[in-house]
C-alpha cells in the first residue's frame, strides 16, 4: 500500500518517517570489558538475535537488580539458619516423646528467632 504526502498530492512519500523527538537517542555512554567479558556479550547478543546496545539497554532497564545483603542482614541470616537447624532438632526428639525438655528448649529457640527478626525489622526501619 502506497502512502502519500498529505501535503502533496500525488507525491509518494519516501524513507523512514522522522522520529519524535523525544524517541531519539542522543546521548552515549562507554563501558570498558575485558576480552572475555566483551565475547560472552557479544555471544549473548548474537544468541538473542539483538544488537549489543539493545542487550545492554534490556540489562540495564528491565531486568531487577537485587541490593546486596549487609553485614548485619548477613550475619542474621545465619543466626536463623542455626536457630532452623536447633528446631529441627527439636522436632526430631518431639517425634521421639520428648516432650517436656524440648518444649523448653523449642520455646527458647523460638525466643532466639523473634529477637533477631524484631533487630532486623529495627534495622530496615531506620533505613525508610
Amino acid at each position: 500500500m502506497r502512502k502519500y504526502n498529505p501535503d502533496a498530492p500525488g507525491v509518494k512519500l519516501r524513507g523512514r518517517p522522522k522520529k519524535e523527538s523525544s524517541d531519539k537517542r542522543d546521548r552515549k555512554v562507554s563501558v570498558n570489558f575485558t576480552d572475555a567479558e566483551e565475547r560472552e556479550v557479544k555471544a549473548k547478543a548474537a544468541a538473542a538475535g539483538i544488537s549489543i546496545a539493545e542487550l545492554l539497554r534490556i540489562s540495564a532497564f528491565k531486568l531487577s537488580i537485587v541490593e546486596r545483603l549487609t553485614d548485619f542482614e548477613r550475619e542474621a541470616l545465619r543466626e536463623l539458619m542455626y536457630q532452623g537447624k536447633n528446631l529441627n532438632d527439636q522436632v526430631k526428639a518431639c517425634q521421639a516423646n520428648a516432650w517436656p525438655s524440648t518444649k523448653r528448649k523449642a520455646e527458647a529457640c523460638l525466643d532466639g528467632i523473634l529477637a533477631i527478626l524484631r533487630k532486623l525489622k529495627i534495622q530496615n526501619s531506620t533505613l525508610l
